[in-house]
């Protein structure tokens, strides 16, 4: 019986020496020989990150080209929509913009699409958070599409209102993560979408 503690007693330490439960090598932390070497490299790292923290990360916004609006109306949201998005992702151009498009099915008529493409990467929780931004900086939720953002598929809707000196708007956002470009619609004023039913 003693015998069988003794094999069993070696069998349990020889397993835990071959399973690599015990410290290996590498498991201390990098030691330096003085407090100087840490700090040049803390410095190294700071450098490092400054230098990407003014890389752009989005390429298509280093390979767009920025257009100017060509009507007052394109303008006039522009000053509007522009600052907002600069602000939430760093930079943002105009690259497409169209004026008013045929009537659809329904009666709806957008007056103006305009595409922006922003300076870091659109990120999927990006909707949510750009919807928040837009309302503190003054916009106010539509019934269009609800006070809340919808989501499908990589992308985010969200319709807002917003008034300047020249008019008010209604407009449909869409924050496309697959096309890294945000999407602005304005929709003529007086549509029953955008009043409560």
């Amino acid at each position: 019986m003693r015998s069988f503690a003794v094999i069993l007693s070696l069998f349990f330490l020889a397993a835990v020496m071959f399973s690599g439960c015990g410290k290996k090598e590498g498991d201390e932390p990098t030691k330096y020989v003085s407090q100087a070497g840490l700090e040049q490299l803390t410095k190294q790292a700071q450098k490092t990150g400054a230098t990407t923290a003014g890389i752009t990360s989005n390429p298509k916004f280093s390979s767009a080209k920025g257009i100017t609006p060509a009507n007052t109306t394109a303008k006039d949201i522009d000053g509007i929509i522009r600052p907002v998005l600069a602000k939430f992702f760093g930079d943002a151009r105009l690259v497409s913009a169209k004026g008013p498009e045929a009537p659809q099915r329904d009666g709806e008529v957008v007056e103006d699409r305009m595409i922006y493409s922003v300076k870091r990467i659109i990120k999927e929780g990006d909707g949510d958070s750009l919807h928040s931004a837009f309302r503190s900086a003054g916009f106010s939720t539509s019934p269009r599409l609800g006070s809340k953002p919808t989501h499908s598929r990589g992308n985010v809707y969200m319709s807002l209102f917003e008034s300047t000196s020249q008019r008010s708007y209604s407009f449909v956002i869409t924050v496309d993560t697959g096309k890294q470009q945000i999407e602005v619609q304005s929709y003529r004023l007086g549509s029953k979408y955008d009043r409560l039913m």
